[in-house]
């Protein structure tokens, strides 16, 4: 989604220094807690919204708005929400260099498309510290867990990779409380 950024012009007279707003490495944990616990205030529908809107905006971006995605709702014998777009899925770099990154998006110079935030895809850690990914992409399924480490900043990692001739997309699976 294309947002409005406004230039805001500035004169300045006499600066002998200056400093640019950062977050540095050691704050990461601190910033990123606050984005995962104060971001969302019903965070079980949160989830569902953000993850469905991607879906959606998957859809869109592969020239199929109209599809529906796949939602399996939790049940006590299957605890888990489970979101699968039919998409063109993820690479292995987008899902370490977008996916995986706060503040980063493809979606902003599109009004096509919901997101743009780069916030979204993380919206699972307001409720759990950790859930699946899995994406068919190039026919390849590549299944990565996304979790909190003891750093408090996050990982994700993939812990399998075959062949499929499944549907390229992404599928991402809640464990629900």
């Amino acid at each position: 989604m294309i947002t409005n950024q406004s230039q805001t012009p500035v004169a300045t007279s006499g600066v002998q220094s200056e400093a640019c707003f950062n977050v540095k490495q050691e704050n990461l944990p601190w910033i990123f807690g606050i984005l995962r616990n104060n971001l969302y205030s019903d965070k079980p529908l949160a989830i569902l919204r953000e993850y469905s809107a991607n879906a959606v905006d998957a859809h869109v971006e592969a020239g199929t708005p109209n599809r529906p995605f796949a939602v399996t709702m939790p049940t006590a014998l299957y605890p888990s929400l489970v979101i699968r777009d039919f998409g063109k899925g993820l690479s292995e770099d987008d899902v370490y260099n977008v996916f995986a990154s706060y503040g980063a998006s493809t979606k902003r110079d599109t009004n096509q498309q919901i997101g743009g935030f780069g916030l979204g895809s993380k919206s699972a850690f307001s409720y759990v510290n950790s859930f699946t990914i899995v994406s068919y992409f190039g026919g390849t399924k590549s299944v990565y867990e996304a979790f909190i480490d003891q750093t408090n900043i996050g990982k994700v990692v993939k812990v399998s990779e075959e062949a499929t001739d499944e549907e390229s997309g992404i599928e991402i699976t809640v464990t629900v409380k």
